[in-house]
């Protein structure tokens, strides 16, 4: 299941690149092999093997009524060698860079803006304003975030300051511990949400183990219902947190949801159209 209707929206994974990035003891460097066994079983989809995890870098496309926001953009060009499909996946989803109005940044970690800008220094995205945290940005001296400086010379950049409304649906609530000013998309339209959570859980293991800080977490103390979007998790990587045995667990979503949210949205449909 690749998208989901949410109310009156539409939110759509976007993948980059998707296979086994890094070792379990690279990324975790403080967990032991020994705590990882009990979720080899639980999510078998979620390793190489056993020694290393299997994800995915993307995005998220953002369908309101009257906007298209693109939630991260991938690793882009220089993807492990090869470049990224994140513009070829949003083609086949029927949009042009062109047609997205706003690229919101979570934060600003080399493979979630990789796509913003063309290698002549242009924005990839040449309608949309650019938004993310000020504190990130102010934070972001390395080469990830001066990627932003061409589209600030250009003044296509929109900086926030804490929680901030993007469009009557989408509220950009802080979400910092990656990195300062990580920030996550809360969508509510009729009733329901999801939340667009950027590198707040990297692995499904970590609903369970939320003290499993990965390598590159830079505030750990500040890291720690609804439908879930993480964007590095396999798959469409939507999911919800649910309780067994008196501990939470990830649930992705399985066809069941996939039915009902797609019976939801031909309601939803045939109620606009009366």
């Amino acid at each position: 299941m690749s998208s989901i209707a949410v109310g009156e929206v539409e939110v759509v994974a976007l993948t980059d690149v998707e296979g086994p990035f890094f070792r379990l003891d690279q990324l975790f460097p403080g967990v032991l092999l020994e705590e990882w066994k009990p979720y080899f079983a639980r999510y078998p989809w979620a390793f190489a093997d056993e020694s290393t995890i299997r994800g995915r870098i993307g995005g998220y496309l953002v369908k309101t009524r009257d906007r298209n926001i693109l939630v991260d953009t991938g690793i882009g060009p220089a993807a492990f060698g090869t470049p990224g499909r994140l513009l070829a996946d949003l083609e086949d989803n029927g949009f042009q860079p062109a047609d997205i109005d706003v690229v919101f940044l979570t934060h600003l970690h080399g493979d979630h803006l990789g796509w913003s800008v063309t290698e002549e220094g242009e924005p990839t995205f040449p309608r949309a304003r650019y938004i993310t945290q000020a504190v990130e940005r102010e934070d972001s001296g390395s080469r990830e975030g001066q990627a932003l400086a061409p589209l600030k010379s250009l003044g296509a950049v929109d900086l926030l300051y804490g929680e901030e409304p993007i469009s009557e649906e989408v509220i950009a609530i802080p979400t910092p511990g990656h990195s300062p000013g990580h920030t996550s998309l809360l969508v509510s339209s009729g009733g329901e949400s999801v939340i667009i959570i950027g590198d707040v859980v990297v692995h499904p293991a970590q609903v369970t183990e939320p003290l499993w800080n990965i390598h590159f977490d830079e505030d750990k103390e500040q890291a720690d219902g609804i439908i879930i979007a993480a964007g590095h998790v396999p798959g469409a990587g939507f999911g919800r947190v649910i309780r067994e045995g008196g501990r939470r667990y990830w649930q992705a979503l399985g066809e069941n949801d996939a039915r009902e949210l797609r019976a939801g949205e031909e309601e939803a449909r045939g109620s606009r159209k009366e």
